[in-house]
């Protein structure tokens, strides 16, 4: 017994481990710095781990240029001061806080309004299993990539409440909604904003060998839908066979016998009526080029073709897509409680949204060593030199076809653990990388097909994902266990999606390759 209380004891916190990396960094960062300076026989044996270069195209010229990218030591008074003097901006700065606090407001309304109890209430006499939770929970999470990164902050916490709702372990949605964002960040059902970024890549880097090629916007839409329905299968079945089993199970209310009363009824009605009015009023928006006064306000009406207007960087639907979505559960959540007199005034809705905020105070302490992490290890330029390495590896075995495409997808996984940024990586390989598939009979469009596809299984690895902070701060607010969820654990629940989604989306693009496939619209594996 007293060993494994001080076992127990050893187990460090998230908090300390994200501060332990930091130190880590700002040490590795010396190192790798120091490393390249050393002088052997005229030669420097270590430059690799110090610095790298790559091809990028001017987006003006169109021709390649070398970019030389060097490892920074922050060990240094230069250094020293950068940590310093930005600790506040780089907390302040970082994405996924402001996102989770305006996504909150929201969902605490809804629920503390009592219409996700409803719609539990509603659905009690439901025959469908319970796995069908979870199906649509990682379903949406793939899909959910469309909105660049507001599954995270809506989908995970909205995953433990519903599987509170189930009687189940919250942990099970939390899991869940995490694999299906993260684990399917690649892929969807639907073309993004994504395409476009990663496209614009992959065009430059195939005219370096054929000047009149362009990209095709659609050129990855037929494996995506395939990918997105399988990888919600598979995520379904690990999260049903083998995540849940080991989960603590819920004690179950047998006393008290809920059933929806009239003003559960009433309730929804007037949530329905509200929502669809949201909902028609967003379409009214973002309706393109209509004469009506409003239409089109969401839009950015200097961009090229709807789909970048409406889900480009620069979308005023894009920006505020965490603001639009909150606004409607916001809304459900009002007139639900006006319906059902859950809400009678405005000390109510006031209640709902702090007393929900009183759950997070772990998640932001979580949020702000996590940031500080983040923006060190970028500082660091340590994930980009050891991608530039990784890349420059392929360029120099001269291999091609099959055993191409395998060893890219698995540079590709290696790689995203230190780069969790899809664009930054993309905009390092697709030069060398596009060239080489093109040289191998293979489209531009299958290189950006295998690279998308790889980065997802990874995404649920790495603490440099920004959002993976939050699935690990959800995971501790909803944990009834008095073992602290350390960082390891949050790894391990996610370690049997990281293998299968990877070998899913791996066999597929072989079966794809060797059979011939279209992978889009008019695009082929082949050229």
């Amino acid at each position: 017994m007293a060993r494994k209380e001080k076992k127990k004891k050893r187990i460090l916190s998230p908090i300390s481990i994200f501060f332990i990396l930091i130190i880590g960094t700002v040490l590795l960062s010396a190192i790798f710095s120091g490393l390249g300076k050393i002088e052997i026989n005229n030669k420097y044996p270590f430059s690799w781990l110090s610095q790298g270069s790559y091809s990028a195209i001017n987006s003006v010229s169109g021709q390649l240029e070398t970019q030389v990218v060097e490892v920074e030591s922050l060990l240094n008074t230069k250094g020293i001061q950068y940590i310093v003097s930005n600790f506040v901006s780089n907390f302040v700065s970082f994405s996924p806080l402001g996102m989770i606090l305006i996504a909150l407001i929201g969902l605490s309304v809804a629920e503390k309004s009592g219409l996700f109890e409803a719609l539990s209430l509603l659905k009690k006499h439901d025959d469908r299993p319970k796995f069908v939770l979870t199906m649509c929970l990682i379903f949406f999470g793939v899909v959910s990539s469309i909105f660049t990164d507001l599954g995270y902050v809506v989908l995970i916490p909205l995953g433990a409440m519903l599987f509170t709702l189930q009687k189940r372990n919250p942990l099970g949605g939390i899991i869940a909604a995490f694999a299906g964002v993260a684990g399917g960040y690649g892929v969807s059902v639907f073309v993004s904003s994504f395409d476009t970024s990663l496209g614009i890549y992959t065009t430059t880097a195939a005219k370096i060998l054929d000047q009149t090629y362009s990209t095709a916007l659609f050129g990855n839409i037929f494996y995506m839908i395939v990918a997105t329905i399988l990888i919600t299968i598979v995520g379904t079945i690990i999260t049903e066979k083998l995540i849940i089993p080991k989960l603590p199970k819920m004690k179950e209310d047998i006393d008290e016998i809920k059933i929806l009363e009239r003003k559960h009824k009433r309730g929804l009605l007037f949530c329905s009526l509200a929502v669809f009015v949201c909902v028609l009023l967003f379409i009214y928006m973002i309706i393109p080029n209509c004469p009506l006064p409003g239409t089109g306000i969401l839009l950015d009406t200097s961009a090229k073709g709807y789909i970048n207007q409406l889900l480009g960087s620069n979308s005023y639907f894009q920006q505020g897509l965490v603001v639009l979505v909150t606004g409607l559960l916001f809304v459900a959540g009002l007139f639900y409680g006006f319906g059902s007199k859950s809400i009678k005034n405005d000390n109510d809705i006031i209640n709902f949204i702090t007393s929900s905020k009183n759950n997070i105070g772990y998640l932001i302490i979580l949020l702000f060593f996590a940031s500080q992490f983040i923006a060190i290890f970028k500082k660091t330029n340590i994930g980009v030199v050891l991608n530039i390495s990784l890349i420059n590896f392929i360029d120099s075995l001269n291999i091609t076809g099959l055993p191409l495409v395998i060893l890219f997808f698995v540079v590709v996984m290696v790689g995203s653990l230190f780069v969790a940024v899809p664009s930054t990586k993309w905009s390092i390989m697709a030069p060398v990388i596009v060239p080489l598939f093109m040289q191998s009979n293979m489209s531009p469009e299958f290189a950006q097909l295998v690279f998308r596809s790889a980065i997802s299984p990874v995404n649920m690895i790495t603490p440099l994902l920004a959002y993976y902070v939050i699935y690990l701060g959800y995971l501790q607010i909803y944990n009834k266990t008095d073992d602290v969820i350390t960082i390891k654990k949050s790894f391990k629940y996610m370690a049997p999606y990281t293998l299968l989604f990877a070998l899913t989306f791996l066999i597929l693009i072989i079966i794809w390759y060797i059979i011939g496939l279209p992978i889009g619209l008019g695009v082929y594996p082949t050229l």
